[in-house]
């Protein structure tokens, strides 16, 4: 399949976790993980994307691209560095202070481009199959309520009401924003970040987990969610 729908088939014995934007919180991702019980020798954790901007540590958060136990989609943050690295309006846009993307700019020329392919190259889903049951990762929405439906579009770019479901993927609030249940066939549950909220939320089938750590000076309330899944 596509490099923009990963699929991953993990063995009962392994453990299945999944976490909200890190935003450069790399410390409290890692702390957060091991308070849940996270092995890092046998156990998988998915994040929904945003993993850099924003927080401190962006940098350091790089290097989970190539840990053996981590897998994510790309969000909207990764996008950004994706298309500034060739797109000047982009690169504007995401140095703005609300976007925390400064950071990606002052790194050395070969490692922005590295940088920049890597999350070019990142699945928009990735959708995992573990103790008979169908996990979806995705960042921000999912456009039609039919899981293999959905996928299909995202490979043929198609549009739903005008807008590309590939975008809508890593930017749309929608779901969200109207708070009713949504039920999607064919999958059990699926995971999404990108709007923050004080803990997570469930609408139907589909579970909203960016707890918004980065913003914790705003709010003491606020934190990272990492969540065990299959139990």
């Amino acid at each position: 399949m596509s490099k923009l729908v990963e699929r991953i088939i993990v063995d009962h014995d392994v453990g299945l976790y999944v976490v909200g934007d890190i935003h450069g919180c790399y410390d409290e991702f890692i702390s957060t993980l091991k308070a849940a019980g996270f092995n890092f020798s046998t156990d998988l954790c998915v994040s929904v994307g945003d993993i850099v901007d924003r927080g401190e540590q962006s940098e350091k958060c790089l290097s989970l691209l190539n840990e053996h136990w981590f897998r994510m989609v790309k969000g909207n943050h990764e996008d950004f560095c994706a298309k500034g690295y060739v797109d000047y309006m982009t690169e504007f846009y995401h140095k703005m202070e609300n976007n925390g993307g400064l950071w990606f700019y002052q790194l050395h020329e070969d490692t922005k481009a590295y940088v920049a392919n890597r999350f070019e190259k990142l699945p928009l889903v990735i959708e995992v199959s573990y103790k008979g049951k169908l996990y979806g990762f995705v960042h921000a929405d999912v456009a039609v309520q039919d899981w293999e439906l959905f996928k299909e579009m995202i490979l043929n770019d198609d549009y739903v009401e005008g807008h590309s479901v590939r975008q809508r993927c890593i930017w749309s609030r929608d779901t969200i924003r109207k708070g009713e249940p949504v039920f999607v066939a064919q999958v059990d549950e699926v995971y999404l970040g990108h709007t923050v909220v004080k803990r997570p939320v469930k609408l139907g089938n589909l579970n909203f987990i960016d707890t918004g750590c980065v913003f914790r000076k705003f709010d003491p309330e606020l934190h990272l969610t990492v969540k065990k899944l299959g139990g």
